[in-house]
């Protein structure tokens, strides 16, 4: 039996949902999870569908539905939605939220396993414009089915929320889940968002299908990825030629990326671990980060639009950044304001921008050294300043 239910409003939609996971800090999952710290995952999601504009939408693992609820109610009324999960308890309660949304006749609610409910679109006509997976923990057991039941052309979304796993704690697991190696370094959160768009890569070219990112976020403790679903083996060829690796080396903090795995840094050889292999291409489509972006400030969701529009010129630099803390520990130096970083580099004639995915961090075409050369010059300005 499912608990009794709190109504509480995300964006234009009306939910129910345990009250215990309003107040509890840890969200319990049984008998019924539902994680208001995730609103800013499903506002993008809105906002990515309503800048897409999918006929049909597959809520996996919808749990309470709130994410398939809101994208119906607020996406676009031509947008129908199934929502799939295996607990009774809440589809019981997915159900309530269909109907308190007086959506009735555009979702529908069903019970099964995950990958068998994905793997029944295989051969058939009815697959999905849009296939969104938010797991507890790791995609990779339901990607290469959710790619399968997905529409040339289609939206999929998926959220990894195993992030030790993807940022280099457990190397041994990310190795067995995501057949790639994730150290550590400056640049963890895009690394593991490279990894799973890699994966997704990899696994739609078992049955010929190509991906194109669309957009991607690091949040809290979860990383977060859109592409386009491509089908045909050209397209899943072209994919795959943005498979490679990116390193960085423990020596003389030099960066790279290529398609081979080195074994030494070609400037200083020192031994060095690749992480890969990864996504070495575009992360972001314009149009789409522009569009959603519009569509979150319309619905005043400050954060959500700021996470969107933060992506912009992201692909205009190489796969990797600096942490501005690590470098001014390097020198000894204290640490600057990213601002005046930022026109430090450009003063130098270096294009920068902040990274999205790390904390107090920057992606410029800067070698090291000038950027090193930045951080002293802009804390020692600062402290005369001072």
């Amino acid at each position: 039996m499912p608990p009794k239910l709190k109504s509480v409003v995300e964006g234009k939609t009306r939910l129910l949902v345990p009250p215990a996971s309003l107040w509890s800090k840890v969200p319990e999952t049984y008998p019924v999870f539902f994680n208001p710290a995730a609103r800013l995952n499903r506002d993008i999601s809105v906002a990515v569908a309503a800048a897409t504009g999918p006929a049909t939408f597959l809520d996996l693992l919808s749990a309470t539905g709130a994410r398939g609820v809101r994208v119906a109610r607020e996406a676009g009324d031509p947008v129908r939605v199934t929502m799939v999960d295996f607990n009774r308890a809440s589809l019981s309660v997915a159900a309530k939220n269909v109907k308190a949304n007086h959506l009735e006749e555009r979702c529908e609610v069903v019970h099964s396993e995950a990958n068998r409910y994905l793997y029944s679109r295989f051969e058939r006509e009815e697959k999905f414009d849009a296939v969104d997976v938010d797991p507890f923990g790791t995609p990779a057991p339901y990607l290469q089915a959710a790619l399968v039941a997905s529409k040339d052309g289609a939206v999929l979304s998926f959220t990894a929320t195993d992030a030790a796993v993807l940022c280099g704690v457990y190397p041994e697991v990310a190795l067995r889940r995501y057949g790639a190696a994730a150290p550590r370094s400056e640049f963890v959160h895009e690394t593991a968002i490279r990894i799973l768009a890699g994966f997704a890569a990899r696994m739609g070219g078992i049955n010929d299908i190509g991906v194109a990112p669309l957009a991607a976020h690091s949040t809290l403790h979860y990383f977060r990825v859109y592409v386009r679903v491509v089908r045909g083996a050209r397209a899943s060829d072209e994919s795959q030629r943005y498979l490679g690796y990116v390193t960085q080396c423990n020596g003389c903090q030099s960066r790279f990326g290529g398609e081979v795995q080195v074994q030494r840094c070609p400037r200083c050889g020192k031994k060095v671990r690749p992480a890969g292999p990864l996504w070495l291409g575009p992360l972001c489509d314009d149009k789409v980060l522009k569009d959603s972006t519009q569509f979150c400030d319309g619905e005043g969701w400050r954060d959500s639009a700021e996470m969107v529009s933060s992506l912009r010129g992201t692909d205009e630099f190489p796969p990797f950044s600096y942490s501005v803390e690590r470098s001014a520990s390097r020198q000894g130096v204290s640490s600057v304001p990213l601002d005046a970083l930022l026109e430090t580099l450009s003063s130098a004639g270096y294009r920068s921008t902040r990274q999205p995915f790390e904390s107090l961090s920057v992606k410029t075409d800067a070698a090291v050294e000038a950027f090193d050369d930045a951080v002293r010059e802009t804390s020692r300005a600062l402290a005369k300043a001072d």
